[in-house]
């Protein structure tokens, strides 16, 4: 049963969860539940340039999800929002477990046309 809480919030809800089905911010997010990243260190792990990089970002800074800190000429950044903690655990414990295949999962989709 879903909750009525839920039902009233759902435009908030889908609004999230479009900003986090993005794959790029999906990785970033996985990285910044971990601890507070610079730019540079994100952009080479998500292989992004900084430039593209700075548009996700903003995104993430749009909905209050990350958290910034200036130090000199860098820029850090880390996670602020318990909801993605919650949803990267969910999708960790979905997707870490191995017991779904995600290449037939994928397939699904883009038969589904998603």
């Amino acid at each position: 049963m879903v909750s009525t809480k839920l039902i009233a919030n759902a435009e908030s809800a889908a609004e999230f969860l479009m900003l986090m089905g993005n794959e790029k911010r999906l990785l970033i997010m996985s990285y910044l539940i971990d601890g507070e990243m610079s730019v540079g260190a994100i952009a080479e792990k998500v292989m992004l340039s900084q430039s593209a990089l700075s548009q996700h970002l903003a995104k993430l800074r749009a909905l209050d999800i990350v958290d910034t800190r200036r130090d000199r000429q860098m820029i850090y950044y880390s996670c602020k929002s318990d909801a993605v903690r919650e949803l990267l655990t969910m999708l960790d414990g979905i997707f870490g477990s191995g017991k779904e295949d995600l290449s037939q999962m994928a397939q699904r989709l883009r038969r589904a046309g998603t």
